[in-house]
């Protein structure tokens, strides 16, 4: 039969309450129950060989029955939440000198001895019999015939780049205040992610205050979508709350350089979490600030192969940025307690109730980082190399055009009034060029300014011929025209045709090139927003299509293959909005003959970026007018550094 406690140590557990007066049963075996203890000395035995099995395949250390100066703690790990101290407590007045070998991520523990004979106290002492708080059952011992010699105290690896922690970023009294405005029991929208109509839900313009499966949250300014990882920035809700505002004011301070317009506000219960995840590129801006309040916990960062923990103290700011907020998943485990670093080695912490404020500026366009491995634009983007670029457009864009250039040019008379706008501003004696012109439809009008114009299409050059307009053929890409010859030059409709970032590009600064030094260009282009500021273009209105079917149904979409230039895009339905950026749009003749063009659709800042590498030009002007992108460029005096 098994010795009893000593008394002083039975004593200073039960004072620390790290044994129960109900597990007192495991500390003497009653005589008369034999049943049982045969009961427990069975499971005992299926625990050990369990925890050999893990260990030798864990660590390659072999159990042994033999009394060593080594002993594990089958389930008295960190991940268990048990805490160092707690252990410390059990050992100490058993035992004066030992080594307590505590393995991140592990569920058992090592304790090294001076001796055999203390060992060999310990395992008498603890193994089933001593039960500690919270936990299930009591504690097992097994003998190894080694310990661990990986360094139980690991150094705190470095942040991934653009990852900032600004402790006590907030006072104690500004946390209570904060926490103060927050009633979680007004959530009144329990959320289940598979059946909620997220466009009624989105639609209120108010608070949204709702209970995810694994936490309580509320939104500001915009509500994220979990079933998409979206925002819609057109159907705002209600702003971030005038007391929040002094945060704002601190974020200013530290030189957070953008005014943020989207709060995401999370409630944490022990033993909740939020699964790993990047926040999408093209909803958020490159800046997200996370601030903690209540409990500290830790936040779990991973990239490929990996791994850093990041422990969030009560009142921190967590800022990521670069290649934190792009490439770096972050979420946080759901569990009841952490491992953290402290001077005498890892230990486990309870988790109190933690929320958190998080800071984001919604983006209005698409994103460019240089992070294409993790970013949704960059994956949507059809990739398309110079050579397949050529044969694409001349399929689908200068053979179309020449197919339909009669019935093009009969749909084709009204011009649009800011075109007219800018032709109007012209001085008297301006030579002007319209590349890409079409019919002619913009050389006709304001007899003060001599025009000329050029085109890819034969006949449309024929068109313009009978008209008595001044054009030539040509390639927008190679513009026969010298150098600084033009006062001003608009180009139409023309450059989304172009199906590479490179040939736009060069069409644009062909049209530099030709322009004198002070001369103004205005290029329009199709926009990807057809619809902006809830306001749809002219070009979905003039659909017959319902409001409802205007919806994009991805399974819907249909695709031409491109065999010449093993590519394949997808056919886009007329008056409808864009599902992507690279698409064949159809044309129908009045004889009911289909044609497809090559349309390279612009997202909102795509137009003005691309001008912004034109050296020779400055950006006098960028704006929206009716489903399309316009900018005015001014060719500059000298080159701009």
């Amino acid at each position: 039969m098994l010795e009893p406690l000593p008394f002083y140590a039975l004593l200073y557990n039960l004072v620390t309450g790290l044994v129960s007066t109900e597990g007192l049963n495991w500390i003497r075996i009653d005589k008369t129950n034999v049943t049982t203890t045969e009961r427990d000395d069975r499971k005992s035995i299926r625990k050990q060989k369990r925890a050999h099995h893990r260990l030798l395949r864990d660590m390659n250390i072999k159990c042994t029955e033999q009394p060593t100066q080594h002993l594990m703690i089958c389930n008295g790990g960190l991940v268990t939440g048990i805490k160092r101290e707690t252990l410390q407590c059990v050992l100490d007045p058993l035992i004066s000198k030992y080594t307590l070998i505590m393995p991140t991520s592990k569920s058992y523990c090592f304790v090294t001895c001076s001796s055999k004979e203390d060992a060999t106290c310990v395992y008498n002492y603890i193994h089933g019999r001593i039960k500690l708080p919270g936990q299930n059952g009591p504690l097992y011992v097994c003998y190894t015939e080694t310990v661990s010699i990986i360094d139980y105290v690991v150094p705190d690896p470095a942040f991934p780049s653009g990852l900032t922690l600004m402790e006590n970023f907030i006072t104690e009294e500004q946390e209570k205040i904060l926490l103060e405005t927050l009633n979680w029991d007004k959530c009144k929208n329990v959320i289940d992610l598979q059946s909620i109509n997220w466009d009624e839900h989105a639609s209120t313009l108010a608070t949204v205050w709702s209970q995810l499966k694994y936490r309580d949250v509320k939104h500001f300014g915009y509500e994220f979508e979990y079933d998409t990882n979206l925002v819609n920035p057109d159907k705002p809700i209600e702003p971030i709350p005038q007391e929040y505002k002094f945060l704002q004011t601190l974020f200013d301070k530290h030189g957070h350089k953008y005014a943020y317009d989207q709060l995401t506000i999370n409630r944490y219960l022990p033993g909740q979490g939020i699964p790993p995840h990047i926040d999408t590129h093209s909803v958020f801006e490159d800046t997200i600030l996370s601030l903690s309040l209540g409990s500290t916990w830790v936040m779990n960062f991973k990239k490929e192969d990996k791994k850093i923990d990041v422990l969030l103290p009560a009142r921190s700011l967590l800022i990521m940025t670069g290649e934190a907020r792009y490439a770096w998943t972050h979420g946080i485990c759901p569990r009841y307690s952490d491992v953290i670093k402290t001077e005498n080695g890892p230990t486990s912490q309870e988790r109190g109730i933690r929320v958190s404020f998080t800071f984001r500026k919604v983006r209005h366009g698409e994103c460019y980082c240089d992070f294409k491995n993790y970013c949704d634009t960059a994956k949507r983007e059809t990739f398309i190399d110079d050579k397949t670029a050529s044969g694409l457009e001349s399929s689908y864009v200068h053979k179309v055009y020449e197919e339909i250039c009669n019935h093009f040019s009969e749909t084709r008379h009204k011009q649009w009034p800011n075109v007219t706008k800018f032709l109007e501003s012209l001085e008297e004696g301006t030579l002007l060029l319209d590349v890409g012109c079409g019919n002619g439809k913009y050389l006709r009008g304001n007899q003060n300014v001599y025009k000329m114009g050029c085109d890819h299409s034969s006949g449309l050059m024929g068109i313009c011929r009978k008209r008595s307009f001044e054009v030539l053929q040509c390639n927008c890409l190679y513009l026969p025209y010298k150098n600084d010859s033009v006062d001003a030059i608009i180009s139409i409709a023309v450059i989304h045709h172009l199906s590479t970032e490179e040939r736009r590009l060069r069409a644009i600064s062909e049209i530099v090139r030709v322009l004198r030094p002070k001369g103004r260009c205005l290029i329009y282009v199709w926009a990807m927003e057809q619809c902006r500021n809830s306001q749809d273009s002219l070009y979905l209105k003039s659909g017959k299509k319902s409001k409802e079917s205007e919806k994009i149904n991805q399974s819907k979409i249909n695709h031409e293959r491109i065999s010449e230039c093993n590519l394949t895009l997808p056919i886009h339905e007329n008056r409808m909005v864009f599902p992507q950026s690279d698409m064949l749009v159809p044309w129908t003749k009045r004889s009911g003959e289909h044609f497809l063009r090559y349309y390279h659709v612009f997202r909102d800042g795509e137009l003005a970026r691309l001008c912004t590498k034109i050296s020779l030009a400055s950006i006098k002007e960028v704006y929206y007018d009716q489903g399309n992108w316009c900018v005015i460029l001014e060719k500059c005096t000298k080159i701009i550094e």
